[in-house]
């Protein structure tokens, strides 16, 4: 019975069986695997929405009341208000955890059971040991707990610890019991997908078999025949055996096979008839073909196998300028060719059946040279001929002169006509992978922005031009010159001998560079500093890494005053990235609360009582420690960060100086930079810094430099009027290192000048210094100015101050700048 069924169902009824048991069994397991993994989904989806954020809640329920706990004692010991305010946070911290575990687990009763049990035992503990100690210790000095409210303290403590302890174990316990949950369905689904995966694998060996003893009789029969047909035995007839579907397929071959018989006496019928057009129509195409290579722009010639040239278009004619008659005959190697590198070509070379595309360069009997792309193929391929060649080639010579120019301007200075970064670059990787011992001579002009922004643009450019002209001339032939950009240029020295050659080369291009250019009518002197790095055989230094490394050294060159040059080396770099990297912690410092103010005393010398005290900034760098003020500030002033990190100081110098009224009744010296004068919010920042400090105006003096008030007397005299209507009083400091004169600071609203420390060092070892001393403190008096002097550290020093009349002092010999608490507890005040 199965054998007949077997018979009457078709090949794709019997796979259609298997396919329908296997999607039948597959939707089963699959129905259950989808349930599992959805309840693995719900047992994942709550621990991560719920469990696990009550576990975290719980840990820091803890946390908060071990807090309180530790507030509260903190604060009985100490008697700090700042403790009392963390206990109510962490106590509110504490409400507002509970509530949130009181919403996650609401479905939990346990749970809510034991953290109605935290609260009560929360409020028990507060309300019969926090509260009463609180008032307790509300009075003035540190709290002493008899033992027996220390026992009432811990034990109510405990108590909460307990009934915490127990909320976080019934929550771990929830957590792993869904974790458990999620596990059995996870291994359950694990096994029905294995299940699904078995009853595929039957299945497809079920079709195999089927597959197998259904077809394998009939469908060699059926190949036989095919084969047969195939091979041209197109007498025997298909015979259709197998399933139907065999059987389809054997009626087509047969079908197939009488269409092929019919179809080949057809084409027998054809080829007679096309023999007779295939001469006619050959013969057409050959003249088709010449009239299209008559036509083209493009030169073609044909070159037989003796390589003599037999026929060349008019294009050709024009390309190489010689008639048709001059041309056919003529040997290919008649022809002087060269490569694209200018290398003549060898005979063997310009063989037509090698040359397959090329770029030459071909001299014509005028003389006149053209570029040719040329390509060449063969007219006929049988081995046993001997094979003619046609070669086309085209003139390029226009596009050729184009991309030159493109590639001159793509690699070099517009302005100067030197080479710009991208030809550097290529050049310091070739000498890199040559390794060839190779120096960068990296120079920038001195100040030439002022020539820039004093006499225009077109005299800066008149002044690059003039300097790249001078660098080329003072440059040997081999070496290479460029521009970066802007007034940076560069040098690519080879020839090496050390550095003693190196520098006189440095010499010699500042030498040129400094000649005299006349521009509007004025004589113009140019002055530049040059950073120079030398790297041979096994530097791993990129090109952009050996430019960086110069620039540095070019810095320091700047740094020593320009006009000079400098060696780079490791150190040099070292110190560069720390100047970078403090920059950048700078930023942050304020916020990070490493910046702190010291405090230095000033003294009145007729009483020796303080009178004020100087804030100077400090900073504690959590990785390089205490940074010098002689380090940070510099890098401050240099970028943008004065004026951050200078209203900060001010705000916390008077902010503790205010606090500290009216028992340490001092004037405060702040400092200010010169880019804090220039910066419009300055006068708005001293009056709101006042305000909120609760300092008062006269108890606040700001010092200046000679250097920012000379840069712009002008604008300095605006800027401190502004303050002295604040009624703060006004310093210059440091005086003496600058160019003011008295009569200069006469015309501004000053109260006090500050003799630098240079003056005092030497002060009792050199007369002179006493009479400029002298003279100093007589015309700051004869003027109206207090004056102080910095740097004292002898008591020798102290006495000769005292004798030519120096108001007050400032300096080692009183106490180093130091926080205002131990200043306040060293007895100074």
């Amino acid at each position: 019975m199965a054998w007949r069924l077997r018979g009457r169902l078709s090949l794709l009824g019997r796979i259609y069986a298997l396919a329908a048991a296997l999607i039948i069994v597959s939707a089963v397991i699959t129905g259950g695997t989808f349930a599992l993994r959805q309840r693995v989904e719900d047992s994942t989806s709550y621990l991560i929405s719920r469990i696990v954020p009550a576990q975290n809640d719980t840990a820091g329920l803890i946390t908060a009341y071990a807090q309180q706990e530790s507030r509260v004692r903190a604060f009985l010991l100490t008697d700090d208000p700042a403790f009392l305010r963390a206990y109510e946070s962490d106590q509110a911290s504490a409400a507002d955890i509970e509530a949130r575990l009181q919403r996650l687990l609401a479905d939990d009763n346990a749970v809510q059971e034991m953290l109605g049990q935290v609260i009560g035992a929360a409020e028990t503990w507060r309300a019969q040991s926090v509260d009463p100690l609180l008032t307790q210790g509300s009075g003035p000095g540190p709290t002493t707990l008899s033992q027996a409210e220390q026992r009432s303290e811990v034990q109510l403590a405990n108590q909460l610890r307990d009934r915490l302890n127990e909320l976080h174990e019934r929550v771990d316990q929830l957590a792993q019991s869904e974790e458990d949950r999620a596990a059995a369905a996870r291994a359950a689904a694990n096994w029905l997908t294995l299940a699904l995966v078995m009853a595929g694998l039957i299945a497809s060996l079920g079709a195999i078999l089927t597959l197998h003893f259904s077809l394998n009789r009939p469908l060699r029969a059926l190949l036989s025949d095919v084969n047969g047909v195939s091979r041209g035995n197109l007498d025997r007839p298909v015979e259709a055996d197998g399933p139907p579907e065999l059987a389809t397929v054997a009626r087509a071959v047969e079908s197939m096979r009488r269409r092929i018989l019919d179809e080949t006496r057809h084409i027998a019928r054809m080829q007679e008839e096309l023999a007779r057009h295939e001469k006619a129509e050959r013969h057409r195409a050959e003249q088709d073909y010449a009239t299209v290579v008559d036509a083209l722009d493009e030169g073609v010639v044909v070159v037989g196998p003796d390589r003599l040239i037999e026929s060349a278009n008019p294009a050709a004619q024009r390309i190489l300028g010689v008639p048709g008659p001059e041309i056919v005959g003529t040997p290919v190697t008649a022809w002087r060719v060269f490569d694209e590198f200018g290398k003549m070509t060898a005979p063997r070379d310009l063989n037509p059946m090698y040359v397959n595309s090329k770029v030459l360069r071909l001299e014509r009997k005028d003389g006149r040279s053209v570029w040719l792309a040329l390509t060449s193929r063969a007219l006929t391929t049988a081995e046993d001929m001997r094979t003619k060649v046609v070669m086309s080639f085209t003139d390029i010579t226009e596009q050729r002169a184009a991309r030159t120019r493109l590639e001159h301007e793509a690699t070099h200075d517009p302005l100067t006509g030197l080479a710009n970064r991208t030809l550097v670059l290529q050049h310091l990787e070739q000498a890199r992978r040559q390794d060839r011992p190779t120096a960068v001579l990296f120079l920038d002009l001195d100040n030439f922005k002022l020539i820039n922004d004093s006499l225009g643009h077109s005299v800066g450019d008149d002044v690059l031009k003039h300097v790249g002209r001078q660098l080329v001339h003072a440059t040997p032939p081999g070496d290479l010159v460029g521009r970066l950009g802007g007034d940076e240029f560069v040098v690519l020295a080879h020839d090496l001998s050390g550095h003693e050659e190196l520098g006189d080369r440095c010499a010699r291009m500042l030498g040129a560079v400094a000649e005299p250019l006349r521009a509007q009518g004025r004589l113009l002197h140019v002055t530049g500093s040059v950073g120079i790095v030398v790297f041979g055989p096994g530097d791993e230094r990129a090109g952009q890494d050996l430019l960086r490394d110069a620039d540095v050294a070019m810095y320091q060159a700047k740094s020593r005053g320009g006009g000079c040059h400098a060696f780079f080396d490791v150190a040099l770099r070292e110190r560069v990235q720390r100047h970078m990297d403090l920059e950048q912690d700078l930023r942050h410092a304020a916020r990070m609360d490493e910046l702190w103010v010291a405090y230095q005393p000033v003294a009145e010398l007729g009483t020796g009582r303080l009178v004020a005290v100087e804030g100077l900034l400090r900073w504690q760098h959590p990785v390089h420690g205490a940074v010098s003020p002689g380090e940070f500030i510099p890098i401050a002033e240099g970028s943008d960060l004065i004026n951050r990190i200078g209203a900060h100081m001010l705000r916390t110098a008077t902010g503790r100086i205010g606090a500290e009224r009216p028992g340490l009744d001092v004037v405060l010296n702040a400092n200010l930079s010169p880019r804090q004068l220039d910066d419009p919010g300055l006068h708005a920042l001293v009056q709101r810094t006042l305000s909120d400090s609760g300092l008062p105006a006269e108890n606040l003096c700001l010092e200046v430099t000679e250097e920012a008030i000379m840069r712009d007397p002008t604008a300095a005299a605006r800027v401190l009027n502004g303050l002295r209507e604040l009624g703060v009083f006004l310093a210059i400091d440091d005086f003496g290192t600058g160019y003011s004169s008295l009569a200069q600071l006469r015309r501004l609203p000053l109260d006090t000048l500050k003799i630098d420390r240079s003056f005092i060092t030497d002060l009792p070892e050199s007369a002179e210094l006493r009479v400029i001393v002298s003279s100093i403190i007589t015309m700051a008096h004869a003027i109206g100015l207090d004056v102080v002097a910095e740097g004292v550290e002898t008591a020798r020093q102290l006495d000769l101050l005292r004798d030519i009349g120096c108001d007050h002092a400032q300096g080692y010999y009183f106490s180093k700048p130091v926080p205002l608490d131990e200043l306040l507890s060293s007895g100074l005040t």
